[in-house]
């Protein structure tokens, strides 16, 4: 079973029906709900911003077969444009919440049932962008570079579980955000990539697939970027 924690996002709603032609997807969202024609794409609406561990029953909550293969793929993940000066408490509570936390809480739920399947596969979704720090977007850097630090301790923790812990960092794909930029913005964001053009979401679905089958690479960072 693939688990997609932030199903609603522009870039996992384009991947979820490719995902879906070979595993059975669960679709984790917060608020905006997606529509998926597919009948292998199941879809649960979960509270990201007050998500209690507690209630997280993974058995009763996901129907998880025994011995079936568990595969979380996260791309929760909401953005303040706003310098540091002017951000509030209630934002930063609800950056972490949503970008940190809800991540943290869904890995501590399902590694009981990885340990004891000695199987799993954690795929962070983040971007070049996030990690690289721009004026305005620093609660944003933060909340990723926190995931960027638990992926990199719990890959050592877990590791001789056959559990891997690995990091997708994702340039310009036009959808979400990128796509409602101005063309002069679009321009010079792409004018950073050697071949001048966005990301296809294919790239995205073939490092996925690489990464869940593959056992020897664990605490990764790949690029899909074109470069950058």
């Amino acid at each position: 079973m693939i688990i997609i924690l932030g199903g609603s996002s522009s870039l996992a709603k384009e991947l979820l029906p490719l995902m879906a032609k070979k595993d059975k997807i669960l679709c984790l969202y917060n608020n905006n709900k997606p529509f998926f024609k597919n009948k292998r794409i199941g879809l649960l609406k979960i509270n990201l911003e007050n998500l209690k561990t507690k209630s997280l029953l993974i058995d009763k909550l996901f129907r998880i077969k025994p011995k079936e293969k568990i595969v979380l793929v996260n791309f929760a993940s909401i953005k303040i444009d706003k310098l540091s000066l002017f951000i509030s408490e209630k934002e930063i509570k609800r950056i972490f919440d949503i970008n940190f936390f809800s991540f943290l809480k869904f890995i501590k739920a399902l590694l009981p049932k990885m340990i004891e399947n000695k199987w799993g596969r954690i795929i962070s979704i983040s971007s070049t962008g996030g990690l690289r720090g721009d004026k305005g977007t620093v609660l944003y850097t933060s909340s990723k570079h926190a995931v960027r630090g638990m992926i990199k301790s719990m890959s050592k923790e877990y590791g001789k579980y056959n559990i891997t812990f690995n990091t997708l960092k994702l340039g310009n794909f036009n959808y979400g955000l990128f796509k409602k930029l101005q063309k002069s913005k679009k321009k010079k964001l792409l004018a950073a990539v050697p071949s001048n053009k966005t990301g296809n979401v294919i790239n995205i679905l073939n490092a996925i697939n690489f990464l869940i089958n593959s056992d020897y690479v664990n605490n990764s960072e790949i690029n899909i970027d074109g470069g950058m």
